[in-house]
Order: structure tokens, then sequence, then C-alpha cells
């Protein structure tokens, strides 16, 4: 059983009330296995820089949304707030969890949750929008989410990701847009950070928003 906490996120004109992992290394079984070190249980910069982007500029427009490795999905639940019909995926079965009751607890009634692990990925329906927060930070996955990409994107639809300026994610992200044909507009947000037993900073968040042509 994880235990949780409760935690408000606040954006202009939107309050959402989240049930959040406690503390998140106690999760940890195995350091050494980077499959079993519990990444999804942390509410990362990068999430609340694309839910911030998120409700500030898109409006979804009841296209459908499929948000990969969601982890306690908070760009996923701001999307259905700009009336996404979104899709959350996480091979962890607790994020999903916690996800489904952070849906309910905000009123967000219609949403899908799918186990899926991009190494064996077998979705078939395409998407309009395909989102992501800190995702794209392993080069051994990568090409799995570029067959994900491929193969999940809707014709003339959009990807968007978030991450603090690593290198891997913007390499990867680069390499997409000549064989997805898709143009790319960037963004740069600074998101506050607060850390145990240090003053709030801020980090500045890449946001990626490729439409396909």
């Amino acid at each position: 059983m994880i235990t949780t906490r409760e935690l408000e996120f606040h954006l202009p004109g939107l309050d959402l009330y989240l049930e959040v992992v406690a503390n998140v290394e106690e999760l940890v079984t195995d350091p050494e296995d980077d499959d079993q070190i519990p990444y999804w249980a942390e509410l990362w910069p990068a999430a609340r820089g694309l839910a911030q982007y998120i409700w500030e500029n898109i409006d979804f427009q009841g296209e459908t949304v499929l948000e990969l490795g969601a982890g306690l999905g908070l760009p996923g639940l701001v999307a259905a707030f700009k009336d996404g019909r979104v899709t959350f995926t996480d091979y962890i079965e607790e994020s999903l969890e916690i996800i489904a009751r952070n849906a309910a607890r905000n009123s967000i009634e219609e949403a899908e949750y799918l186990l899926a692990d991009w190494r064996h990925f077998e979705l078939e329906q395409k998407y309009s929008w395909i989102i992501g927060s800190d995702v794209l930070y392993n080069p051994n996955l990568n090409p799995y989410v570029a067959e994900i990409l491929e193969c999940n994107l809707a014709p003339g639809g959009n990807l968007l990701f978030a991450h603090p300026s690593r290198p891997v994610t913007k390499q990867f992200l680069e390499a997409l847009i000549i064989p997805l044909g898709l143009q790319e507009e960037k963004t740069v947000l600074s998101v506050p950070v607060q850390e145990n037993g240090l003053p709030e900073f801020y980090l500045e968040i890449d946001i990626h928003h490729l439409r396909q042509e």
C-alpha cells in the first residue's frame, strides 16, 4: 500500500486537488534496476511546465490526447480540463490508479487508462495529440518512442513534449522533424522548484510543440 498525501496545484483560473506519493524513497526496491526506480512517483518540474503551457495555450476541442509515461498525470489532467479526450499510459499500475483517483477527485469523468510498456506497445488507435513530460531522457528507450509516434500519431497530429533542457531530448525531437513531416515551435518556461531545506528557485523547462504538415 502506497502512502499518499494531499497537494494543491494552482494555475490562473484552475485549482487541482491531487493525491501524490508521500515518500518516493520508500518505493525504491532495487536502485540498480532502472525499471524499478519510481520516477513515475515524482511531480517533476517538466510536468508542471507542460501543464501550465497546456492551460495557457491549447484548446483541444474534443480531440484525442495520448499521454506517454504519465506518472502522476498532471499534464493529462489539465488537458482534460481543456476539452481533451485523454488516454493516460504508464507501465506502473499504481501510477494509473493514482491518476484515476485524481481524475475522479477533480470531476474528470471521461478518461482512459492503459497499462503499457513502450518496448511492447500494442495500442493501435491513432491520436490527434501525443504528449509527455521529461520522458525522453533514455537513449535506449527513445527508439521505442519513435515507433509509437510513427504508429499512433494521427495524420495532421501534434506532439507536445517538455523537458529541463536535456540535449538527448532535443536531439531526439530534432531527428523526428523530417521523417514525420513536422513543424516545430519552441517555448521556454521558468518553473518554480521547492526542494527540502533549500530556498525556492526557478528551472527553465523547454516546451516543444511539433505539428505535422
